[in-house]
């Protein structure tokens, strides 16, 4: 819909049929899905191994700090 309504309105002039390049989107967000998702679990073993259970943390925004940091280190983009 997205790609459809780019070409409606002469944003993009398509090179190849709607469908490869469509293909291609899907997998492009796929693929950025699973590198997050490592990231995610990545990010929480590591928040396991350094503070556990420790009281008193936002273990809510520690996560999202090594997230980030993970992110950074890989060239990542969140």
């Amino acid at each position: 819909m997205i790609l459809a309504k780019l070409e409606e309105k002469k944003l993009v002039v398509l090179k190849a049929p709607s469908e490869k390049i469509h293909q291609g989107l899907v997998e492009t967000f796929l693929k950025n899905l699973q590198q997050e998702e490592e990231i995610d679990r990545q990010a929480e073993q590591i928040l396991e191994e350094n503070i556990g259970g420790s009281e008193g943390l936002d273990r809510q925004k520690m996560f999202l700090m090594i997230k980030r940091k993970i992110a950074k280190d890989r060239g990542f983009i969140l």
